[in-house]
């Protein structure tokens, strides 16, 4: 293999629709030939985060460490999300201040504000550090204002992408928590839309389903009176008790039910049960499309 034959592969991988079994076999393939002859920390990283899709934590975390050794800034953001939520089966709060520390110091605005904001949960929960919920929201202030003027940023991330959802969530809470209730409810309107934009392409990314759960409870909790914006994600909200949502696509009704079993509620929707909601949103689909794509087409909105 050659290194053109490489990227030619990983490159025909990324912009196919659906992948074989051989395909992702080719794929790991030409990035193990690349680490191998290159050691290119970029590439590393990359294969990273396949197996984080594949959800193969360890693997995830063996190529993230091989970045990280060559200080490549993104590993450290990474590695720190392995060990705060214990993605490989065990929760370190000191290696992930530790990592999330070292991606802060990146140059990269959006990855330091990315590993910044993590800290700050840090001291918000009081994991590792002692709780200071007066430095936490001085941060979320600080990061919230800096994302949104991405035009000051220097970040490889495209300025569409920005404030990021999380701090919108983050901001609201203290917005709620001052008892101003209309800018927490246009911030969670506003995290919703980007993490379902986020959803939309990649449903099963760690965390952005269980950050979408909690702006719709903190939006429902701050706003009681149900409006015409009901869609999709409200799911989370309603799914407290037995339910139906129903909806049209493509001129069809189509019904998802909440049902209570053994304490818990398994959702029913297109001959398929769900053990969650987040399995429901990681593998849902209509016509082999993830209902997580297309959740701004699907209307008329029907509760029972």
């Amino acid at each position: 293999m050659t290194e053109r034959e490489a990227r030619g592969i990983i490159t025909d991988y990324y912009l196919a629709e659906s992948h074989t079994e051989e395909d992702k076999h080719y794929f790991e393939e030409a990035h193990y030939f690349l680490i191998n002859k290159y050691h290119d920390p970029n590439d590393m990283h990359n294969l990273a985060f396949h197996y984080a899709e594949e959800r193969n934590f360890g693997l995830y975390k063996k190529y993230l460490e091989m970045a990280a050794d060559m200080n490549f800034f993104p590993a450290y953001e990474g590695l720190g999300y392995v060990w705060y939520y214990g993605q490989t089966g065990t929760v370190d709060y000191e290696k992930a201040f530790y990592y999330f520390s070292k991606g802060a110091e990146s140059r990269d605005d959006c990855l330091r504000i990315g590993c910044e904001y993590k800290i700050a949960d840090m001291y918000h929960n009081g994991y590792f550090v002692e709780k200071n919920e007066t430095k936490y929201r001085a941060m979320i202030e600080r990061l919230y204002d800096e994302m949104s003027h991405p035009e000051n940023l220097f970040s490889i991330v495209s300025p569409e992408f920005l404030p990021d959802p999380g701090l919108s969530y983050r901001l609201a809470g203290i917005r709620a928590a001052e008892g101003r209730i209309k800018e927490a409810v246009n911030l969670l309107n506003d995290a919703k839309f980007r993490f379902a934009e986020f959803l939309r392409s990649n449903p099963s990314w760690w965390g952005n389903i269980e950050e979408m759960e909690s702006v719709i409870m903190l939006k429902h909790e701050l706003s009681l009176e149900w409006d015409d914006s009901i869609d999709l994600y409200d799911l989370f909200w309603l799914s407290k008790d037995e339910c139906t949502l129903s909806f049209v696509y493509n001129k069809v009704r189509f019904k998802i039910e909440c049902i209570a079993e053994n304490r818990n509620i398994v959702i029913r929707f297109n001959n398929k049960w769900y053990r969650t909601l987040q399995d429901f949103f990681e593998k849902a689909k209509i016509g082999g499309r993830p209902v997580t794509a297309i959740y701004d087409e699907l209307i008329e909105y029907e509760v029972a």
